[in-house]
């Protein structure tokens, strides 16, 4: 979900600032309404679209620039429950907080704050419609609601509120205004608005465009209202004066909006040369790029299944003499000396200077291996590894399961045979690539200082731990 609302956002953003420059001051309201409505609609449904066929490929073979850097994560206890890994944390607090869905969690929180505070003005604004109403009178199916007091006239739907004082001195252009707003179905358009308000409240320039749309309401209002026959100069005169009190209903279109001199500066400028307009297609390119960024490659189904037979299949990795190094699917809950391994005691086993030093150790000295950085292999490694009861560690192994976790830059990897210019890697160089991350690994793992061991029961024991190392690509 949050994937798609920072992508929503990126839309908006992109497709609107050029209308600022470009548009926002041409007198075509109708069109600069429709680029407004467009950029919206744009915004919400874009990234919902997956052009697999435009989306950005990559050639790892032949990008000789790309650069690569490790992540190294806390070491963290695996409990092994069926096929299902349990992580626990090695600190004293027994719970992690993913970051993505705390971001995602907080966001949806903002949304549901902001829909509850527009909840509240539409509420307030229908109770405004028949509070104080001292006469209604319903022609053409809509409804005009005359107030007592000294109420600022604004129009919702197909409902229009004027004073008493204003419907007997000013009732005539009062009204052509607001019919302006109805007949254009202004209100349908703040609707749309306050959606997307909703969906990307933590955008600013959502909140920029809802004067940019209010602005062309009003344009367009006042341009009825001049089409009528209603004397221009008696008009401007009348928003000077009713400029004084202006409209705060967050949905409704008001007479007395507050952009008195924009208003009257459309009245008097020139109409623009109609092909201003062909500066609208700046949304062309602007929203196939979008598509383009949005889009994933297709897979080729041959190629997931080469994928696949490569990283399952189980190998043997010998890094020493010394070493007992394997690369396994599954850890075994105790090893075949038949001492038992534990994957969680009282008293945890620790690091000389604790799991940020342990961190600190393998980023320093792991090196991104230079053949999978070109050929665009990333993704994380998890090693696990027993410390014993003096504090050495042992059983270095490579964790398969649940899943694999290093894959090609695009999931696209081919059979062996060498075809000139392709975008792809073979499964061969992919198995290759892989094996120099896990060996990297493994090399690094085995440098580690002696650790404190955990006990059991005030008795030293074998407890087993997994560290997730992460390669990335730039």
């Amino acid at each position: 979900m949050l994937s798609y609302i920072i992508k929503s956002i990126i839309t908006l953003s992109v497709l609107y600032l050029p209308y600022m420059l470009l548009l926002r001051r041409e007198s075509f309201f109708r069109f600069n309404r429709l680029m407004l409505l467009t950029i919206m609609v744009l915004s919400l449904v874009l990234p919902l679209l997956d052009v697999h066929e435009w989306a950005w490929t990559y050639n790892p073979i032949s990008d000789h620039l790309r650069k690569g850097f490790v992540e190294v994560g806390s070491p963290i206890m695996m409990g092994i429950e069926g096929d299902a890994t349990v992580a626990t944390s090695t600190t004293h607090s027994w719970f992690s907080i993913n970051g993505w869905a705390l971001a995602t969690y907080l966001y949806v929180m903002g949304m549901l704050a902001t829909l509850l505070v527009k909840s509240v003005q539409i509420t307030l604004l229908y109770h405004q419609i028949r509070r104080g109403v001292l006469w209604t009178d319903k022609k053409d199916g809509i409804t005009l609601y005359c107030h007592t007091g000294n109420v600022a006239s604004f129009s919702w739907m197909h409902a229009i509120v004027i004073s008493e004082e204003d419907y007997n001195s000013n009732a005539s252009a009062i009204l052509r205004h607001e019919m302006g707003h109805i007949l254009h179905h202004h209100s349908f358009d703040m609707l749309l608005l306050n959606l997307c308000q909703v969906v990307q409240w933590a955008n600013p320039l959502v909140w920029v465009l809802a004067h940019s749309l209010r602005d062309v309401h009003e344009y367009e209002a006042d341009d009825h209202v001049l089409r009528s026959g209603i004397n221009a100069i008696q008009y401007q005169n009348l928003l000077i004066k009713k400029a004084v009190g202006s409209s705060s209903y967050a949905f409704a279109n008001g007479f007395n909006h507050s952009l008195l001199k924009k208003r009257i500066t459309m009245m008097l400028q020139k109409k623009s040369n109609p092909w201003m307009r062909t500066k609208a297609l700046y949304l062309i390119p602007v929203a196939a790029v979008a598509l383009s960024a949005f889009a994933t490659p297709v897979f080729n189904n041959t190629a997931s299944a080469h994928t696949a037979k490569s990283v399952n299949t189980g190998k043997v990795t010998t890094i020493s003499a010394n070493a007992q190094t394997s690369v396994a699917e599954n850890a075994p809950t105790a090893l075949p000396d038949g001492d038992k391994v534990y994957d969680k005691c009282e008293i945890l086993p620790a690091y000389p200077g604790g799991a940020a030093a342990l961190m600190q150790f393998v980023y320093e000295n792991l090196r991104y291996p230079e053949v999978a950085m070109k050929n665009g292999v990333y993704g994380r490694v998890l090693v696990q590894f027993v410390v014993e009861k003096d504090g050495k560690c042992s059983s270095f192994e490579i964790a398969k399961k649940p899943s694999q976790h290093l894959k090609p830059i695009k999931n696209h990897v081919a059979p062996t045979e060498d075809v000139a210019n392709r975008d792809f890697i073979t499964t061969e160089e992919f198995e290759t690539a892989q094996k120099a991350c896990e060996d990297e690994v493994l090399r690094v793992c085995q440098l580690m200082s002696d650790w404190t061991p955990g006990k059991e029961k005030g008795q030293e024991v074998r407890v087993r731990f997994t560290l997730p190392v992460a390669f990335r690509l730039q």
